[in-house]
């Protein structure tokens, strides 16, 4: 007999979700996280979610929405800072979060989608709902003291 498939929810983060959210990262303080989602403009434009399997945070995803300059070019969305518990890794969260995407944010009709995932790795999700490679990613990280020295 085929096992059931959890039951998940993806809502959008709340305060109450920074231990959860830090669990997932693993390291950082839970203070900081819950100052951060309770920061509007921590991140002007993006909106941070939670996805939860039957009651367990499981994962988080941060969405941004990216304004085109292009006439006609279509709306576009990055998502990027996917955490997932390891324990669920390989049991369909990406995949969840990807047809949640298609069926509440039209990702794929009217809207396309950025996925940054890290240097070397393609999730499997990925292949199975379409996303081709198309752009490189650069990161220009932040160096403490002066660069120009």
């Amino acid at each position: 007999m085929a096992e059931a498939k959890p039951s998940r929810t993806i809502r959008e983060a709340t305060v109450a979700d920074a231990r959860a959210i830090r669990e997932l990262y693993g390291f950082g303080d839970v203070e900081e996280f819950a100052a951060r989602l309770a920061d509007t403009h921590t991140a002007s434009g993006t909106t941070h979610y939670v996805a939860e399997s039957d009651g367990e945070t499981v994962a988080a995803f941060a969405l941004t929405g990216l304004g085109r300059l292009r006439p006609d070019g279509r709306d576009r969305l990055l998502l990027h800072e996917i955490k997932l518990r390891p324990s669920v890794r390989g049991a369909g969260v990406a995949e969840d979060i990807l047809a949640w995407l298609e069926e509440s944010r039209a990702v794929g009709t009217e809207r396309e989608l950025l996925a940054l995932a890290p240097l070397g790795q393609r999730p499997a999700a990925f292949d199975r709902f379409g996303l081709s490679e198309s752009h490189q990613a650069f990161k220009w990280a932040v160096v403490e003291g002066d660069r120009r020295t």
